[in-house]
């Protein structure tokens, strides 16, 4: 084989410890990382991620050695759950992030479902929100609960994997992009997965006593789901906002957008500044008053977060 018919492309589908499978043309090439490809950033640990576009130096039919990641035109990232100035590339080269959360939890979920939305905005990535178990609770209450929602603009689909609702349409807004599915451990995100695309036959845990599911998926994967690619990560706890300034966090709430543009401070907060247009609005009930108060919850853990970085 010439040196050049060694060279091949393909795209990272999973990552384990130092080795990447590779998906290059429908061939799953088991390939290690070049030693020039982990010397980067000290803050970043991902120098290959799901999702990403390599070049690839084959070895014999089935093993190869990454030596090329082409640039990224998106990121989804995460703190280190064990260092916070470190961040992981969860995925890479992404369209679209679906935050998926449960019917019968939603109340309890908004929380983590703001901090998913804001993520994916931050991220440059189209957010979107898919209400799973929807034969859990009534049409009327998952309703109610999404209404502060519909300022954003965002499309969002209500499902059961049991029942086969919103399958469909869901399906179809996976074709032709790579999606992202994220959101907390018990939402459903395998058995939907396997409802939209029976012969994957991912694991399905259980939800326990206290409602918290088994993080039954453990790696990030890479999958073929109809006609689009889907991004299936385990179940996040706590997914938290990278590399922003305080005043920067209610840029990443489009239905905050009209007003922030009237705050006297063009670095406002919202929280205690004077003549702030986001707080009058929440107060006034033109900003549903629990989003805003999830942004400040949101807006303490990241000042929080940044103190100990200090130290």
């Amino acid at each position: 084989m010439s040196e050049s018919a060694r060279h091949i492309s393909g795209i990272v589908v999973r990552v384990h410890g130092r080795t990447c499978y590779v998906d290059a043309g429908g061939r799953e090439i088991e390939s290690s990382i070049r030693g020039r490809l982990k010397r980067g950033r000290r803050e970043s640990r991902s120098p290959v991620a799901v999702g990403d576009q390599v070049t690839l130096l084959l070895e014999d039919d089935e093993r190869g050695s990454i030596e090329q990641v082409a640039a990224r035109r998106s990121e989804l990232l995460r703190h280190s759950p064990h260092n916070e100035r470190i961040t992981h590339v969860i995925a890479a080269n992404v369209d679209q992030m679906f935050a998926v959360v449960s019917a019968d939890k939603l109340a309890e979920r908004l929380l983590a479902l703001d901090k998913l939305l804001a993520a994916g905005v931050m991220q440059s990535l189209k957010p979107c929100i898919v209400v799973n178990k929807c034969d859990l609770a009534s049409r009327e209450a998952i309703d109610t609960l999404m209404a502060p929602y519909e300022a954003m603009a965002l499309a969002r689909y209500v499902t059961s994997a049991r029942t086969g609702e919103g399958l469909a349409e869901l399906r179809r807004a996976l074709a032709a992009r790579v999606s992202v599915f994220v959101g907390p451990s018990g939402v459903g995100k395998s058995s939907l997965l396997n409802a939209l695309e029976p012969g994957l036959a991912l694991r399905v845990g259980e939800v326990d006593r206290h409602g918290e599911g088994r993080h039954t998926t453990t790696h990030v994967s890479l999958l073929k789901v109809g006609e689009g690619r889907v991004v299936d990560t385990p179940g996040l706890r706590d997914f938290g906002l990278t590399n922003f300034n305080l005043e920067e966090l209610s840029l990443f709430y489009p239905d905050f957008a009209a007003f922030r543009e009237q705050c006297k401070f063009a670095l406002c907060t919202h929280r205690h500044e004077p003549k702030c247009a986001v707080r009058a609005a929440a107060e006034s009930g033109q900003i549903d008053a629990g989003r805003y108060e999830r942004y400040l919850a949101i807006l303490r853990e990241a000042w929080n977060t940044s103190q100990r970085r200090e130290y």
